[in-house]
């Protein structure tokens, strides 16, 4: 019973998700779902009343972003981060007969009805029907407007029958985080048994989740004589999927160890060039220092990073040899689904390091090149979780630039570096440090006196400009196929003390995060870079690439790969 005064304008609304039904007085805090960030309001006008965008987020009206004052007449949807509602004028709309359990599936296109099933079944149907989602509408049964199946997909993940949301998802985050295998995208666990197959046929280009351009995943039932999944359409295949974020994973993901080597850092720290140096390092290093190759996991999935190492080692100029800015929602990150909502992932370059032989041994290194941002205070783990890899990582690599502290600046007053006199250099590296912390242990439901059991590699970058200040040179870290602990804790000993007289604050910050950090130096460049003088980066810094010389860029990760897995990168110690 909806009751109000006829002479004040009203917009009543139904929850398509809970059946929860309502007249809305005033926007937000009339609606359910997430009141703390509204993303419209509600405006009276006479007899009228309308909805306005307020600046705080997006909502979708009628299927499209709402983004100018529109005069609502008629039933209208509403879709929010939390809710899909139906509103309509007046207090006594026409919703007696509605029924949200029960929802029309029919064609976005012709409109023909396709059946009627309860909400969570329908990205199930879609999948069997072999229907791109976009291509898909749906309303509770009863209505007469409905949704765009592509745009709610996030919301329509099946749920527990508990009423509480917060509850809800956390049910569901201990019910993704079980299984053998580890997702190298989302982080989640899964059973090899629960994989998606990922559909061969053409005309099965269109998945529930991804949109029409992905190819379908499906939960198989048939199989061929070698044991391959067969699609809907009979084609044999050789591809599978993650079952949460349905990303498809690398050939031959699920049958070797997998160790997330996590590199994090302040914007322009140097990470991306220190990435593509060091898998070029790891290719020429490997077979020498410990007898192992390094070869690319997933050559589609690797792409990005493969290019920018050979933009960087093929190039002649330093204009050609510049690299872009990690952005947070850049070409490194994408769009998939994660615990219920589509959110930025950065995309992981995996590469397999193997021992040659008659019992060949090999495991996957999983590395990710992070926007700084995105370890930036006030960004919610949850909203934009692309930094979550910490948290099931094996080894961490922080990336210090001291070009960019004022005390390691001011002890190298006459270097002539312009990286030095950048102006507008902010020095947030010990904010980032303090973020990374609080989240991992939040994560990883430590209290805030425990320190992570994760090993942390702190690596203090361009060294080529500050080596001077070391006490003395730096000592090989590798002899006769296995690493020098020894010398690794002497060169960690010499880095600390530089760190120590110049920002003891950020050593004592590393030291209660992790309780294993060792501290190294190295030098993605070999050189003082240039500043380039015309064209479109003028001003821009890069290096020249006829003077590369990268020095000690592998240590930390040989380092973190003794801790994960030894047998493969043996010690000194061990092998005698």
């Amino acid at each position: 019973m909806f009751t109000s005064s006829k002479k004040t304008p009203t917009l009543s609304w139904l929850d398509c998700l809970s059946g929860a039904r309502g007249v809305i007085d005033s926007l937000p805090s009339a609606l359910p779902g997430d009141t703390s960030h509204p993303s419209l309001s509600l405006v009276k006008n006479g007899t009228s009343v309308a909805l306005e965008p307020s600046g705080h987020g997006l909502a979708l009206v009628n299927g499209s972003p709402l983004r100018q004052r529109l005069d609502v007449s008629e039933a209208t949807t509403i879709q929010l981060p939390a809710a899909l509602l139906v509103g309509a004028p007046g207090d006594q709309p026409d919703f007696a007969f509605v029924r949200t359990d029960l929802w029309v599936l029919f064609d976005a296109q012709t409109g023909d009805q396709l059946g009627e099933f309860p909400p969570q079944r329908l990205l199930d149907v879609a999948q069997e029907l072999g229907r791109a989602t976009d291509t898909l509408a749906c309303t509770p049964q009863g209505l007469e407007v409905g949704f765009n199946l592509s745009q709610i997909a996030p919301l329509l993940s099946p749920q527990e029958e508990a009423p509480d949301s917060t509850r809800r998802r956390s049910a569901l985050v201990a019910e993704q985080n079980r299984g053998a295998h580890l997702c190298p995208v989302c982080w989640t666990r899964f059973d090899a048994g629960d994989a998606l197959s990922v559909a061969v046929h053409e005309d099965l280009r269109g998945d529930p989740i991804l949109g029409s351009d992905a190819r379908l995943r499906f939960q198989p039932t048939r199989f061929n004589d070698q044991g391959l999944a067969l699609d809907p359409m009979g084609l044999a295949c050789t591809d599978i999927a993650c079952p949460h974020c349905r990303r498809q994973l690398p050939p031959g993901y699920l049958d070797r160890p997998h160790r997330i080597i996590s590199l994090i850092g302040a914007p322009s720290a140097g990470k991306s060039y220190y990435l593509a140096v060091l898998t070029r390092i790891l290719q020429d290093r490997l077979p020498e220092d410990f007898n192992l190759a390094f070869k690319d996991g997933d050559p589609s999935g690797n792409m990005l990073l493969n290019q920018m190492r050979n933009t960087l080692f093929s190039a002649a100029t330093p204009e050609d040899a510049l690299l872009g800015k990690t952005a947070l929602e850049g070409a490194t990150y994408e769009k998939l689904p994660r615990l219920g909502r589509m959110v930025s992932l950065p995309r992981p370059f995996i590469y397999s390091i193997s021992r040659p032989g008659q019992q060949r041994t090999e495991t996957s290194v999983i590395l990710y090149d992070n926007a700084g941002e995105h370890f930036e205070p006030g960004i919610d783990i949850h909203d934009s979780p692309g930094a979550m890899h910490v948290a099931s990582s094996s080894g961490l690599i922080f990336l210090f630039d001291p070009t960019a502290n004022a005390r390691f600046k001011a002890k190298l007053v006459g270097v002539d570096d312009p990286q030095l006199s950048l102006k507008g250099r902010i020095d947030q590296q010990d904010s980032i440090l303090a973020e990374m912390e609080t989240r991992m242990k939040r994560v990883q439901g430590l209290a805030q006196d425990e320190r992570i059991k994760t090993p942390l590699a702190f690596v203090v970058g361009k060294s080529d400009t500050w080596e001077k200040l070391l006490s003395s040179p730096l000592e090989s870290v590798t002899k006769s196929g296995a690493l020098d602990l020894a010398a690794v804790a002497r060169n960690s000993a010499r880095v600390r003390e530089v760190l120590l007289s110049l920002c003891p604050g950020l050593v004592a910050s590393a030291e209660s995060l992790a309780a294993h950090i060792c501290y190294f130096a190295a030098t993605s460049f070999g050189h003082t870079p240039v500043t380039i003088q015309s064209g479109v980066n003028k001003g821009r810094i890069a290096p020249d690439p006829q003077r590369l010389a990268p020095a000690h860029v592998e240590e930390p990760l040989y380092w973190l790969m003794h801790l994960a897995s030894p047998a493969m990168f043996p010690s000194s110690e061990s092998s005698r």
